[in-house]
């Protein structure tokens, strides 16, 4: 069953995203590695500018993201809010956070195989199989993130767990451990899950997917607000001016993702041009497809380790004197899609 995202009466506009991959933990030499053969201008991100038809969900951007930085859709991926955000819209409680499943967050049931009920690659071009994932119109083909039956789901773990043993937390366990305190995890006290804190909760119980994960099916332009615009107060979107897209959970890609209000900055860096931001205007509205604007940093690689792991590989590939390991890693590179050929940005989606 697919179910269409949007109205057919809403108005589609366009949505500028600025796309941030960042890792806090570059050396200095995988800084100037980034900058100098990832043409990085600051050697510590890969950024994006994009813009987006404002109906796109979340299940659609991913494949956006993939196709904008060179992955090919070979690991887990995630969306969720800023802890801060995430605390206050919860409480820090299982309630608060269970009274926004199938509203904003996904269901507690372990759902990769509904996640991904549109994963359906078997040959040819899988550059050419992504890009058919983010062009209009949208659909959401999963069924645990209905609302009616998300809510379901998460009663049922309720109810399974009427009364439940509290443990300490990990932290906890092992500061007491340290001081030679008993190695047995305390039992706290019993109470229901419902009334626990969400602390409390991942301490005594595991959730194979956790708590933080965003609906896919929710538009981005819906969750996200621009910076000078004021966040759900009695309404509960917009939620976050930022929003984090996680990619391949041992690799640990990290994008920051944030909407521009304008594009004022870009044009008067001369990085993109008044002409250009018109043409890839229309291209959204008239071809219902997301356009990139802007690049900063070549394409990457899956299973290279990260950020840190991808400036290294530039750092063999280019200035190795063992010819025969940066030939290899080349040619490894090469079997996984890298390339390092020269796209213009309005071709790259």
């Amino acid at each position: 069953m697919k179910n269409k995202i949007r109205g057919d009466k809403e108005e589609i506009t366009s949505v500028h995203l600025h796309l941030e991959l960042k890792d806090e933990y570059l050396t200095e030499y995988q800084k100037i590695m980034l900058k100098r053969y990832g043409e990085s201008s600051t050697g510590k991100s890969i950024c994006r500018d994009i813009l987006i038809p404002s109906d796109m969900p979340l299940h659609n951007l991913h494949y956006t993201i993939q196709k904008l930085y060179g992955w090919r859709n070979s690991h887990l991926r995630s969306f969720h809010l800023p802890e801060e955000i995430y605390q206050k819209l919860t409480s820090g409680t299982v309630k608060g956070w269970s009274d926004l499943v199938g509203i904003l967050f996904q269901p507690p049931s372990e759902s990769e195989g509904d996640i991904f009920w549109d994963d359906d690659y078997k040959k040819g071009s899988i550059s050419a199989w992504i890009k058919k994932k983010y062009i209009g119109p949208y659909f959401y083909g999963g069924k645990l993130e209905h609302p009616e039956i998300a809510k379901r789901d998460v009663q049922r773990l309720m109810d399974d767990f009427k009364m439940i043993d509290v443990r300490e937390s990990f932290k906890d366990y092992i500061e007491r451990t340290k001081k030679a305190e008993g190695k047995e995890i305390k039992i706290l006290r019993k109470a229901p899950l419902i009334e626990l804190t969400l602390e409390e909760m991942n301490s005594s119980i595991i959730i194979e997917g956790g708590t933080k994960n965003l609906l896919e099916r929710l538009e981005v332009s819906k969750i996200l607000a621009g910076k000078h615009e004021l966040l759900g107060e009695k309404r509960l979107f917009p939620v976050a001016k930022e929003l984090i897209y996680k990619y391949d959970f041992g690799d640990n890609w990290t994008i920051i993702i944030t909407k521009k209000d304008n594009y004022r900055d870009l044009i008067k860096g001369g990085l993109v041009s008044h002409e250009e931001i018109v043409c890839a205007n229309d291209t959204v509205l008239n071809e219902h497809r997301p356009v990139c604007i802007y690049k900063d940093g070549v394409f990457l690689i899956d299973d290279v380790g990260g950020l840190s792991g991808f400036a290294n590989f530039l750092g063999t590939v280019y200035e190795s004197e063992d010819k025969v390991e940066s030939n290899e890693l080349r040619a490894w590179s090469k079997r996984l899609g890298w390339s390092e050929k020269k796209i213009a940005n309005k071709r790259i989606l």
